[in-house]
């Protein structure tokens, strides 16, 4: 039986990198593969379908540590595995304990950390996306766009620290991630394109509903994610202003985030802007969101690695507007509109568009096509083609 050891920041219910892995690691068993989770937290772990233990190494901004590096040098000599993957490790003690144990060891970037001190990949002052290397770039946007903590040492330091991470892991024997976007990022920052695999987050069996949702009878639109100012929720409200009343669709949204939660409802207040506030949903009350709406709205600001939302969407049968940023071109051309970052005027004629009844059928049925990329069962088949794994049924 093939052996893969997994190591992960936090098992528990938390956000998209976890989804992936409970996504993931239960599949992966069913198809005989032997599956191991170490990870720094560990709260709840029935979702994985995999055995876990909790060794406590540094978070992305605390020093290595050599007691943790020494538990996962000990695990994987203990329980020796085919393949080792690791997640959002921070810890280098750790990864060069990986790099020591591990016949084989990819890595699985989930987000820009690996690759950016200050995780986004966009300029806090003279806002912008950023598409430099990690290393001097970021030294002189310290000085120059008060980038990391602004001119002081620890700006510094966290770029070093953030160099030796992103230097371990272009020791690694391959990387995993989500979307050409990503992998061109691994290739500006010096790892070889050959060793950058691109394997999209899959959606299990029940994301995908069986026939599309009848519309609406009240034009709706979805914002799902993370109440952040990247992920863009306000410029929605500005793109939703420049419609008329009579135009303007209901807008649900549905995520957590407490600050910006309260500067948008008065940003909807003051522009007359109805909007229902769902909180964080289950995954099955996401669905049943998705299939009260016309379309989601990714407005996101930053890169996004991927959009699962995106992908989420489709599979009911729902077409997406977005600002036209980081992986979203992956998956959103011709099952919806993407216009240029931050033009919220643009913006708002893709929600326009998206409404209309013509536009909305073709793009529902080409979005319910697309979504059949992302079964999971071809996702976890091509990981073992990966890995190289031999599977047992």
């Amino acid at each position: 039986m093939s052996a893969v050891t997994v190591l992960c920041d936090r098992a528990a219910d938390v956000g998209g990198a976890e989804r992936y892995w409970e996504t993931v690691l239960p599949a992966l068993g069913a198809r005989g593969v032997h599956v191991r989770l170490l990870a720094r937290e560990v709260e709840n772990t029935s979702q994985f379908g995999a055995s876990a233990r909790e060794i406590r190494w540094a978070d992305e901004d605390g020093a290595p540590s050599a007691d943790a590096a020494r538990a996962v040098a000990e695990e994987l000599r203990r329980n020796p595995p085919d393949v080792v993957v690791t997640a959002s490790v921070f810890d280098t003690a750790v990864l060069d304990a990986v790099r020591a144990h591990a016949e084989r060891w990819f890595v699985r970037i989930h987000d820009h950390r690996a690759f950016c001190p200050t995780g986004d990949r966009v300029y806090p002052q003279f806002e912008g996306p950023c598409s430099a290397a990690m290393g001097a770039a970021c030294r002189g946007a310290v000085l120059v766009r008060g980038c990391v903590n602004g001119p002081r040492p620890s700006s510094f330091r966290r770029i070093a620290a953030r160099e030796a991470v992103r230097d371990r892991i272009a020791r690694a024997d391959g990387l995993l991630v989500s979307s050409t976007h990503m992998r061109a990022t691994c290739e500006v920052n010096g790892v070889d394109a050959s060793r950058v695999a691109v394997t999209p987050p899959p959606l299990p069996d029940a994301a995908f509903a069986p026939a599309t949702a009848p519309r609406p009878s009240a034009r709706t639109l979805l914002f799902a994610s993370r109440l952040t100012p990247r992920k863009g929720l306000r410029s929605l409200l500005g793109a939703l202003a420049k419609l008329s009343p009579g135009e303007r669709p209901r807008l649900v949204v549905a995520g957590e985030g407490e600050a910006e939660e309260r500067e948008a409802r008065a940003q909807a207040a003051r522009d007359g802007i109805a909007v229902e506030w769902r909180g964080k949903l289950s995954a099955d009350e996401l669905r049943a969101a998705i299939d009260g709406a016309d379309a989601v709205a990714v407005p996101s600001l930053w890169p996004e690695p991927f959009g699962l939302v995106g992908i989420e969407a489709q599979a009911r049968g729902r077409p997406a507007v977005a600002y036209g940023v980081g992986g979203i071109a992956d998956w959103i051309d011709g099952a919806g509109i993407a216009v240029r970052r931050g033009d919220e005027v643009a913006l708002a004629g893709a929600i326009r568009a998206i409404l209309d009844e013509a536009t909305w059928s073709s793009f529902s049925s080409a979005a319910r096509a697309r979504a059949e990329d992302h079964r999971l069962g071809a996702h976890v088949e091509r990981l073992c083609r990966i890995f190289q794994l031999n599977e047992e049924n």
